[in-house]
Formats: C-alpha cells, structure tokens, sequence
C-alpha cells in the first residue's frame, strides 16, 4: 500500500473555489495546482484554506487525473481529486460556500 501524500491549497476568494471544485464527480472534487507526480488512484490529502475560514479543511480523496507540467493548450500543471465517501465529505460545504455560482458559465481548471 503506498503513503498517503500531502498537500496544501489556499484559495483567496469564492471564485477561486468555484474554478477548483468539480460537481461532476459522483461525490465531488478538487483540482489542486501541483508539479508534484501522482500515480492514478493514490490517495491524496489536503488541506484547503479558505480566505474567509479560520481554519483549513482537511479532506482525503483519490487521484482522477492528472494535468502535466507542458501540457496542451497551456493549462495549469496539477491534479484532480475524488472527494473519498465518507458521511463528513467537504461536497456539502463547498457547494453551501459556492451557492448561486455553479450553475454559471464561468470558465473552471477543469472543465
């Protein structure tokens, strides 16, 4: 079993969170900037600091995909995580945080 890897992601306002968060996802997710390598399906840490929030949140999720350093159309190098199932899961908080912006067509880090 590999080791579970750490990473921090500070956001500085809702539209940041908005362009990481991923809906689509059955339980939600996060892209995290990164050049760090990741192998698919390793579980991933994080500890998400919100501008307005007092303390980070700390969620686990699994590798989905990865967007290299160099990659095509020069998107930003980094990782997309699957939120892990669990009954606290950071979806419900996010998307309370993000309420009236996900169902815009503002441009994202994902999709």
């Amino acid at each position: 079993m590999s080791e579970t890897k750490t990473l921090t992601l500070k956001l500085r306002d809702k539209q940041a969170l908005y362009a990481a968060y991923m809906p689509f996802l059955k339980r939600g997710g996060l892209f995290i900037p990164t050049s760090r390598h990741f192998k698919p399906g390793e579980t991933v840490q994080v500890s998400l600091q919100l501008a307005d929030e007092q303390d980070p949140i700390e969620i686990v999720g699994t590798l989905a995909w990865r967007t290299p350093v160099g990659a095509q159309g020069r998107k930003t190098p980094g990782i997309g995580i699957h939120f892990a199932e669990d009954e606290d899961s950071p979806r419900y908080f996010i998307e309370d945080q993000l309420a009236g912006l996900l169902n815009t067509d503002k441009l994202t880090h994902t999709i």
